[in-house]
């Protein structure tokens, strides 16, 4: 499993793409897109319509899944490569998922994170090259606003999470990538 990082526009995805191209050409088994992007606004339709205008001119089999929070149960089998992008913007649809539940708000959004958890170490089982992507936001002065403040919190305890479980990480600055682990 692989997790790759970076702040906005830093070149994460146009990595992670290429990394998953190149595990595809040497495994050739399937090659899967997992979208979290939900096209609310138009800067957000048009960053959509790139990321799938890129997969497209890639040439490569992209079979591209949207998953806005709920996970669909796909069993991904050995040497499939997974490119999910990205982490935080699914982090934040559960958010939005879940801000009108009264009672227990954050054990639905617990049971939410645990079951990604559950799937993704379930994918690294059977063998799946798995590429997480997100942002890194933590690096961002606080925020006086409550919800940012439990953003921050969730996606920095999953970050750990993500990183403790997987092979190899990387955060990118301006393009150019930096190997953690």
């Amino acid at each position: 499993m692989i997790f790759i990082t970076g702040g906005v526009r830093s070149g994460k995805s146009a990595f992670a793409e290429t990394y998953a191209k190149n595990l595809f050409r040497r495994y050739h088994k399937g090659l899967y897109y997992i979208a979290s992007g939900v096209p609310f606004d138009e800067e957000m339709k048009k960053r959509i319509l790139r990321h799938q205008q890129d997969r497209e001119q890639s040439h490569m089999p992209w079979a591209t899944m949207e998953i806005f929070y709920d996970l669909p149960g796909v069993p991904f089998q050995k040497h499939d490569v997974v490119l999910w992008d990205c982490i935080t913007t699914w982090l934040n649809n559960i958010l939005y998922h879940t801000e009108s539940v009264q009672e227990g708000r954050m054990e639905e959004i617990l049971k939410h994170i645990g079951n990604f958890q559950k799937e993704i170490m379930g994918w690294k089982r059977e063998g799946a090259m798995v590429l997480l992507v997100s942002n890194e936001v933590l690096d961002e002065p606080a925020s006086p606003f409550e919800e940012v403040h439990l953003y921050r919190k969730l996606i920095g305890k999953l970050h750990q999470w993500i990183v403790s479980v997987c092979d190899e990480a990387y955060e990118l600055d301006y393009g150019i990538s930096v190997r953690k682990k």
